[in-house]
């Protein structure tokens, strides 16, 4: 390799390093890192594992196949030579599902790592189309930041809800005079107007109190940070073993070109 060696040997160490560090941390991490259950899960960053399923109001199709799913990856290559250039891709960033028995949790694929092993390719002359699915009915492994949200909170207005209920009942001039006009001259005076409005505000803070008292929606998404964020049908302890043995090489690679620059700086000395 001769002079270019000491340029190119260095490179490939510091490389090599580099892809170690990153793959040991996903390894530990999918390791270490107990799975929380959907109704018991903290807020925060979490590992779940779960089915996937679709939203029943908004299914989601395939474009290569027309296949039900609940999120794709579609790439078309056309042959230029020797060698494929990229002349389409697609991927849904529609939300989905994951159930685990104790509650289900809407994920949110944007800026996900997807792994699946639903791989379909089909070649056509010079144009080359692959797909990537997972589909519902697909066991999950999921690591992202999970949080409860309670979307009634974002716009419950009080003040604007008592106008709108009053704008309301004057609407319905005949009820609003049976409930308010109480000496029953056919007129709503100051003193029974400010009985509407005090009623008004006892049931906007009843259906207030009800809003609050349901339940809200859990969801999955990509972690602060520069966590790592993944989604996959593959089986987690292949995806660890298969990140171990690439962690291994990559430290082998590092040992080697580390070695190999020693020997080189020896031989010029």
């Amino acid at each position: 390799m001769g002079g270019a060696g000491i340029v190119v040997t260095p490179i490939v160490a510091c490389f090599s390093l580099g892809a170690w560090l990153m793959l040991q941390r996903r390894y530990r991490l999918s390791a270490d890192m107990p799975t929380s259950t959907i109704a018991a899960a903290v807020q925060g960053y979490v590992e779940l594992k779960g089915v996937a399923a679709a939203h029943p109001s908004a299914p989601l199709y395939s474009p290569m196949r027309a296949l039900p799913c609940v999120w794709y990856h579609y790439h078309v290559q056309e042959k230029n030579g020797d060698k494929w250039q990229t002349v389409r891709r697609d991927t849904s960033d529609a939300t989905f599902l994951l159930r685990d028995g104790t509650g289900e949790c809407i994920i949110d694929p944007d800026h996900a790592e997807i792994m699946s092993q639903h791989t379909d390719v089909k070649l056509i002359g010079d144009i080359r189309q692959t797909e990537n699915l997972l589909l519902a009915g697909d066991r999950l492994y999921a690591l992202g930041q999970f949080e409860t949200l309670n979307p009634v909170e974002t716009h419950l207005d009080s003040r604007e809800d008592i106008g709108n209920m009053l704008a309301e009942w004057k609407r319905d001039k005949k009820t609003l005079m049976t409930r308010f006009d109480l000496n029953k001259d056919g007129e709503i005076d100051e003193r029974e107007w400010q009985l509407a409005r005090a009623q008004a505000k006892r049931e906007v803070a009843k259906q207030h109190r009800e809003l609050r008292a349901q339940p809200g929606f859990h969801l999955l998404h990509k972690p602060k940070g520069g966590r790592h964020f993944l989604i996959t049908n593959k089986d987690q302890e292949k995806i660890e073993r298969s990140l171990l043995q690439w962690s291994r090489i990559c430290m082998a690679t590092f040992v080697i070109s580390l070695g190999y620059f020693g020997h080189q700086l020896s031989q010029l000395a």
